[in-house]
Protein backbone atom coordinates (compact mmCIF):
# COMPACT_ATOMS: atom_id res chain seq x y z
CA UNK A 1 0.00 0.00 0.00
CA UNK A 2 1.43 3.60 -0.95
CA UNK A 3 0.86 5.53 1.92
CA UNK A 4 1.91 8.81 0.05
CA UNK A 5 0.41 10.48 -2.70
CA UNK A 6 2.96 11.94 -5.27
CA UNK A 7 2.16 15.40 -4.65
CA UNK A 8 2.98 14.68 -0.90
CA UNK A 9 6.20 12.79 -1.92
CA UNK A 10 6.83 15.73 -4.16
CA UNK A 11 6.18 18.19 -1.15
CA UNK A 12 8.26 16.38 1.00
CA UNK A 13 11.10 16.41 -0.93
CA UNK A 14 10.78 20.24 -1.92
CA UNK A 15 10.94 20.86 2.70
CA UNK A 16 13.85 18.84 2.71
CA UNK A 17 15.43 20.68 -0.08
CA UNK A 18 14.25 24.04 1.71
CA UNK A 19 15.81 22.67 4.42
CA UNK A 20 19.38 21.38 3.15
CA UNK A 21 19.67 25.06 1.95
CA UNK A 22 18.97 26.89 5.09
CA UNK A 23 21.27 25.24 6.54
CA UNK A 24 23.43 26.14 3.84
CA UNK A 25 22.61 29.62 4.70
CA UNK A 26 23.11 29.20 8.44
CA UNK A 27 26.73 27.56 8.18
CA UNK A 28 27.62 30.49 5.29
CA UNK A 29 26.32 33.17 7.73
CA UNK A 30 28.07 31.85 10.69
CA UNK A 31 31.12 31.69 8.62
CA UNK A 32 30.89 34.76 7.42
CA UNK A 33 30.82 36.36 11.29
CA UNK A 34 33.73 34.16 12.14
CA UNK A 35 35.62 36.08 9.08
CA UNK A 36 34.17 39.76 10.49
CA UNK A 37 35.54 38.65 14.03
CA UNK A 38 39.17 37.61 12.43
CA UNK A 39 38.64 40.91 10.27
CA UNK A 40 38.81 42.86 12.94
CA UNK A 41 41.73 41.62 14.97
CA UNK A 42 44.10 41.50 11.77
CA UNK A 43 46.81 43.72 11.31
CA UNK A 44 48.28 42.47 7.61
CA UNK A 45 46.72 44.73 5.42
CA UNK A 46 48.05 42.16 2.69
CA UNK A 47 45.73 39.45 4.50
CA UNK A 48 43.09 42.37 5.55
CA UNK A 49 42.42 43.10 1.54
CA UNK A 50 42.36 39.39 1.19
CA UNK A 51 39.95 38.88 3.81
CA UNK A 52 37.53 41.57 2.80
CA UNK A 53 37.30 40.26 -0.37
CA UNK A 54 36.24 36.69 1.60
CA UNK A 55 33.60 38.45 3.45
CA UNK A 56 32.19 40.46 0.25
CA UNK A 57 31.69 36.88 -1.52
CA UNK A 58 30.24 35.16 1.24
CA UNK A 59 27.85 38.27 1.61
CA UNK A 60 27.19 38.12 -1.95
CA UNK A 61 26.33 34.34 -1.60
CA UNK A 62 23.84 34.95 1.17
CA UNK A 63 22.68 37.65 -0.59
CA UNK A 64 21.64 35.43 -3.82
CA UNK A 65 20.44 32.63 -1.57
CA UNK A 66 17.99 35.12 0.39
CA UNK A 67 16.31 35.90 -2.84
CA UNK A 68 16.47 32.62 -4.25
CA UNK A 69 15.23 31.00 -0.56
CA UNK A 70 12.40 33.67 0.37
CA UNK A 71 10.17 32.92 -3.08
CA UNK A 72 10.99 29.47 -2.30
CA UNK A 73 9.32 29.64 1.03
CA UNK A 74 6.12 30.99 -0.49
CA UNK A 75 6.14 28.18 -2.80
CA UNK A 76 6.25 25.38 -0.36
CA UNK A 77 3.73 27.34 2.00
CA UNK A 78 1.35 27.71 -0.90
CA UNK A 79 1.54 23.56 -1.52
CA UNK A 80 1.30 22.96 2.09
CA UNK A 81 -1.47 24.69 2.24
CA UNK A 82 -3.21 23.10 -0.54
CA UNK A 83 -2.14 19.99 0.98
CA UNK A 84 -3.46 20.33 4.30
CA UNK A 85 -6.84 21.35 2.85
CA UNK A 86 -6.81 18.36 0.78
CA UNK A 87 -5.56 16.31 3.64
CA UNK A 88 -8.75 17.40 5.89
CA UNK A 89 -10.87 15.91 3.29
CA UNK A 90 -8.99 13.05 2.87
CA UNK A 91 -9.28 12.62 6.38
CA UNK A 92 -12.89 12.95 6.99
CA UNK A 93 -13.32 10.28 3.69
CA UNK A 94 -11.08 7.88 5.47
CA UNK A 95 -13.29 8.72 8.63
CA UNK A 96 -16.21 7.59 7.14
CA UNK A 97 -14.25 4.80 5.37
CA UNK A 98 -13.61 3.40 8.59
CA UNK A 99 -16.92 3.77 10.24
CA UNK A 100 -18.25 1.55 7.14
CA UNK A 101 -15.70 -0.91 7.33
CA UNK A 102 -16.40 -1.40 11.22
CA UNK A 103 -20.21 -1.88 10.30
CA UNK A 104 -19.07 -4.42 7.43
CA UNK A 105 -16.46 -6.18 9.60
CA UNK A 106 -19.79 -6.58 12.40
CA UNK A 107 -22.19 -7.63 10.01
CA UNK A 108 -19.63 -10.20 9.01
CA UNK A 109 -18.45 -11.31 12.58
CA UNK A 110 -21.86 -12.15 13.55
CA UNK A 111 -22.68 -13.92 10.44
CA UNK A 112 -19.54 -15.60 11.10
CA UNK A 113 -20.60 -16.05 14.76
CA UNK A 114 -24.03 -17.54 13.53
CA UNK A 115 -22.88 -20.01 11.49
CA UNK A 116 -19.97 -21.39 13.94
CA UNK A 117 -23.15 -21.78 16.06
CA UNK A 118 -25.09 -23.27 13.51
CA UNK A 119 -22.43 -25.58 13.01
CA UNK A 120 -21.44 -27.01 16.64
CA UNK A 121 -25.60 -27.19 17.26
CA UNK A 122 -25.57 -29.17 13.86
CA UNK A 123 -22.91 -31.67 14.72
CA UNK A 124 -24.80 -33.13 17.68
CA UNK A 125 -27.40 -33.84 15.08
CA UNK A 126 -27.90 -35.97 12.40
CA UNK A 127 -28.11 -33.58 9.23
CA UNK A 128 -28.19 -34.59 5.94
CA UNK A 129 -24.77 -34.30 3.99
CA UNK A 130 -26.35 -31.39 1.39
CA UNK A 131 -27.24 -29.01 4.90
CA UNK A 132 -24.12 -29.92 6.88
CA UNK A 133 -22.00 -28.98 3.11
CA UNK A 134 -24.58 -26.07 2.59
CA UNK A 135 -23.69 -25.09 6.14
CA UNK A 136 -20.06 -25.26 6.20
CA UNK A 137 -20.25 -23.53 2.83
CA UNK A 138 -22.22 -20.43 4.44
CA UNK A 139 -19.85 -21.16 7.48
CA UNK A 140 -16.86 -20.54 5.39
CA UNK A 141 -17.95 -17.49 3.32
CA UNK A 142 -18.29 -15.37 6.52
CA UNK A 143 -14.96 -16.56 7.34
CA UNK A 144 -13.63 -15.37 4.61
CA UNK A 145 -15.59 -11.54 4.45
CA UNK A 146 -14.63 -11.56 8.21
CA UNK A 147 -11.01 -11.70 7.28
CA UNK A 148 -11.39 -9.49 4.06
CA UNK A 149 -13.00 -6.96 5.85
CA UNK A 150 -10.38 -6.98 8.95
CA UNK A 151 -7.76 -6.42 6.56
CA UNK A 152 -9.54 -3.56 4.65
CA UNK A 153 -9.92 -1.49 8.22
CA UNK A 154 -6.50 -2.11 9.15
CA UNK A 155 -5.28 -0.77 6.01
CA UNK A 156 -7.89 2.51 6.48
CA UNK A 157 -6.42 2.71 10.09
CA UNK A 158 -3.29 3.16 8.60
CA UNK A 159 -3.93 5.34 6.06
CA UNK A 160 -5.40 7.42 8.77
CA UNK A 161 -2.91 7.44 10.68
CA UNK A 162 -0.20 8.36 8.15
CA UNK A 163 -2.88 11.64 7.04
CA UNK A 164 -2.81 12.61 10.62
CA UNK A 165 1.57 12.29 10.37
CA UNK A 166 1.55 13.91 7.72
CA UNK A 167 -0.85 17.15 9.10
CA UNK A 168 1.60 17.33 11.74
CA UNK A 169 4.54 17.74 9.79
CA UNK A 170 3.13 20.28 7.65
CA UNK A 171 1.65 22.37 10.02
CA UNK A 172 5.24 22.15 11.98
CA UNK A 173 6.69 23.43 8.58
CA UNK A 174 4.38 26.02 8.40
CA UNK A 175 5.36 27.33 11.53
CA UNK A 176 9.00 27.07 10.11
CA UNK A 177 8.91 28.91 7.15
CA UNK A 178 7.41 31.57 9.65
CA UNK A 179 10.39 31.75 11.26
CA UNK A 180 13.07 31.11 8.57
CA UNK A 181 11.24 34.22 6.72
CA UNK A 182 11.89 36.09 10.02
CA UNK A 183 15.54 34.79 10.45
CA UNK A 184 15.93 35.78 6.43
CA UNK A 185 14.42 39.36 6.85
CA UNK A 186 16.76 39.54 10.15
CA UNK A 187 19.91 38.88 8.10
Amino acid sequence: MNDHTTAERRLKTDIHYKNSLRRDLVDSFRQMHVWQEKLNGIQNKRKEKKLVRTVQRYQDFIDDMRSFLSPLLDEIEEAIKEEMSFSEDEIKEFKKEVKEEIELASEARTAYQKAKEATENAEGKKLEKEELVQLRDVYSKAWRAFRLEKHKLEEAEQELKSEKVDRKIFARELKRIHVERHFIKEM
